[in-house]
This record gives C-alpha cells, sequence and structure tokens, in this order.
C-alpha cells in the first residue's frame, strides 16, 4: 500500500463519513432540516405555519427528507466502505464506483445547492474538491495496474 492510496482514501472516508451523519440528520431531525432549509433559502415560513396549511403537504415533505437521509445514509456507508478496504488496496473498479457514484452524486448535489440553498454552495465545493482529490491522486497508480 502506497501513502498516496492511504491519503486518498483518508479524504473519501472523510466525504462518506459527513455522508452518513447527513443521512442521520435528516432521517430523524426531520423538523430541524426543513427550519435549517427555510432559514437558508430565504423563505419567511415556519414549521408549524407548513402544518396549519396543510398536513399532507408537511407529512410529504418529512417522507420526502427521511427518503433523502436514507439515499445519503446508505450513500455514505458503501463510500466508507468502499474507501476503506477496496480502494486502499487500488483495485481498478472501486476507483471507477467513487468516479461513477461520486461523480453523479456530486453532481447533483451542486445543482441543488446552487438552487436550493446558495449560502452552503462553499461547503459542497469543499466536497468536490476532496473528491476530485481523492480520485486524481491515486489514478495514475490504480489505473497503470494490469487487471
Amino acid at each position: 500500500m502506497s501513502k498516496i492510496l492511504n491519503v486518498a482514501s483518508a479524504l473519501l472516508f472523510i466525504l462518506g463519513i459527513v455522508d452518513v451523519l447527513s443521512g442521520l440528520e435528516h432521517l430523524f431531525l426531520p423538523t430541524d432540516t426543513i427550519n435549517s432549509l427555510l432559514v437558508a433559502s430565504g423563505v419567511n415560513l415556519t414549521v408549524s405555519q407548513i402544518q396549519d396549511f396543510s398536513p399532507s403537504l408537511l407529512g410529504f415533505i418529512y417522507l420526502k427528507i427521511q427518503m433523502y437521509g436514507g439515499l445519503s445514509l446508505s450513500s455514505g456507508l458503501s463510500t466508507s466502505v468502499i474507501a476503506l478496504i477496496p480502494y486502499r488496496k487500488g483495485e481498478k473498479w472501486a476507483w471507477y464506483s467513487v468516479l461513477v457514484i461520486g461523480g453523479i452524486g456530486m453532481f447533483a448535489g451542486l445543482v441543488l445547492t446552487y438552487i436550493g440553498m446558495p449560502s452552503v454552495l462553499p461547503l459542497m465545493l469543499v466536497a468536490v474538491i476532496l473528491w476530485i482529490a481523492g480520485l486524481a491522486l491515486p489514478a495514475k497508480e490504480i489505473l497503470s495496474k494490469p487487471s
């Protein structure tokens, strides 16, 4: 194992842990998530106002936030496991999976953050930089290995 693989693996592991924590927050604290989204987007509403307007709308919002939390949690767990075991060993399939799955997630995250919460965009850009560094550092070493 090379030092570069260890560093890249650690960068991707950090992203996975952040994803896990975000997923847990969305799953178990949907009201806090809704409040932070409302404040960040500049909408002058509260959860109780949404509840008064339409309880079924609030239930739908909770469901969507919790579904995102489940997606984020599973994505973070898989990223963490891949980063710690096969990626650190320099396996090609792990590099490609981080490229494709991470690329889809990073692109979607950038677009949704830009549209919904521009104030959080700098944090999303840091995540993208970590992802790119985690891919670029060991790329030559991993991709030059014979299959």
